[in-house]
């Protein structure tokens, strides 16, 4: 499964945000500086975030984005499901495709994504923060 860079965006500031003091306000200029980003792809992220409720702006000289405090406790798996457009592998519709009426591929790449989503519903944003290897222990099943 391959994400969006769209989601890629989302998931990098809210991760970013998540390692920081809860109230802290960041700056859409040094997320984009500090992780590489086209500036302006990472205003319609920052839009979107907003809109969802999961971070609050303002513009201006103090202006930036700063975490809402639920945002912390949200599954990975209703992050990227809300951020991406479609969850489905591949579309076969519309498609004049000569093994259509035998082929079991979308399928079996539905149930990978449906798998996909399960781990990804384990998990949340604060399990992500910097140095927490929760996340590393759970999937290896280490102590």
């Amino acid at each position: 499964m391959q994400l969006t860079r769209f989601t890629d965006y989302g998931l990098r500031v809210l991760i970013h945000m998540c390692n920081q003091p809860q109230g802290s306000r960041i700056g859409l200029d040094f997320l984009a500086e500090h992780f590489n980003m086209n500036l302006h792809h990472l205003y319609k992220v920052s839009q979107r975030l907003s809109q969802l409720g999961w971070v609050s702006s303002s513009r201006g000289k103090n202006g930036g984005i700063v975490l809402a405090a639920n945002t912390r406790q949200m599954s990975l798996a209703d992050i990227v499901c809300e951020l991406e457009e479609t969850m489905a592998p591949i579309d076969c519709e519309g498609i004049d495709c000569p093994i259509a009426n035998r082929c079991k591929l979308q399928g079996v790449l539905g149930l990978a994504s449906q798998a996909f989503r399960n781990v990804l519903a384990q998990y949340k944003l604060d399990d992500l923060q910097q140095g927490d290897l929760q996340v590393i222990k759970k999937v290896f099943n280490l102590p």
